[in-house]
């Protein structure tokens, strides 16, 4: 049985297909979207920034910016998609510079807590007999006081949680349970979101009840994953940042065909079947609608004369009408 992370299980919920092309088959994929790439070098700036801290070296403003500047330059390479047209990799950068000014600006001289861990590994089991094994990085954790430890996670995400959304949060709960598992005399766990583009903070807790919930849950769906035969597609507006676009069954096609010239895109099999099925389609549907405005022409004739059954030389037809009943759907 592999060992799972929060991730490869929220992996496997979005789409089993994605599942089995990056855990199963192992493909790799140099691609990478340009809002993980961004908020990638926004955490890396934060770990610096914390770690500089711990060994007394208080970054200014400045040393920040010029920091992810740094590790942006670096880390850039060409496989970076961006999806959105009317964006670029200015624009992305800027989002990411902001957030990091906005958090250093409301968290300075960052006294809230003592760090214990950045990108802090932790590993853990759901079961005694240790068959349902889990890991993780939290991004930072933090004790403000003794028996209390801070659960930290930043998001570079462009839309914003509700709290019900992170009372329901999946990975930093698993988090918690790893915590409580290597601290067994911490009294309080709190989880902390930080939406960096927003300048916002949120926080929730976990009862053991709730945690328990969770392990039962997660225990089930790890044991659909491994006895599971198929993985199908699950399509979403996530679809447009995948990795695997060019092999999945729902894109691959518009991958293939991408790069033929005109003359022999129009020869393509696929295509002159889409084509045909998209004519007789909508044909189909004027014919559709003809037929629909017929029987009310049909109708409403046979009210007129008064009579159920209308011929021509070689057929008929019988007139019913009848009222129904429908309820909200």
């Amino acid at each position: 049985m592999m060992i799972y992370s929060p991730s490869r299980l929220e992996t496997y919920r979005q789409c089993p297909q994605k599942f089995k092309f990056g855990y199963i088959d192992n493909i790799p994929s140099d691609m990478e979207g340009i809002e993980a790439f961004m908020g990638s070098r926004v955490h890396e700036t934060l770990e610096k920034l914390y770690t500089d801290l711990r060994f007394e070296k208080p970054m200014t403003e400045e040393l920040l910016l010029f920091t992810y500047r740094t590790i942006w330059d670096e880390k850039w390479h060409d496989a970076i998609q961006i999806v959105r047209d009317e964006m670029g990799p200015d624009e992305y950068f800027k989002m990411g510079q902001k957030a990091l000014v906005q958090y250093y600006r409301r968290y300075y001289p960052f006294d809230q807590s003592k760090t214990l861990g950045l990108e802090y590994p932790v590993r853990f089991s759901l079961d005694k007999s240790d068959n349902y094994l889990m890991r993780g990085n939290i991004d930072r954790l933090s004790q403000p006081q003794d028996g209390v430890l801070w659960i930290h996670d930043y998001k570079a995400k462009g839309f914003l949680p509700t709290q019900p959304d992170l009372d329901a949060d999946r990975q930093l709960a698993f988090y918690q349970m790893a915590v409580e598992t290597l601290w067994p005399d911490t009294k309080e766990v709190v989880l902390i979101w930080h939406y960096l583009l927003f300048d916002m903070e949120f926080r929730s807790r976990r009862t053991g009840a709730d945690l328990e919930a969770l392990r039962d849950e997660t225990i089930r769906l790890i044991d659909e994953i491994e006895q599971a035969t198929t993985f199908p597609t699950k399509q979403s507006t996530l679809c447009q940042w995948c990795e695997y676009r060019a092999i999945c069954p729902l894109f691959r096609h518009d991958y293939e065909t991408a790069p033929l010239p005109k003359n022999d895109y129009l020869k393509e099999e696929g295509v002159t079947l889409v084509g045909r099925f998209a004519a007789l389609k909508a044909e189909e549907e004027r014919l559709n609608a003809e037929m629909e405005q017929i029987k009310a022409a049909l109708v409403a004739y046979a009210k007129k004369k008064g009579v159920e059954v209308l011929y021509d030389k070689t057929h008929k037809v019988r007139v019913r009408v009848y009222d129904t009943i429908r309820f909200p759907g």
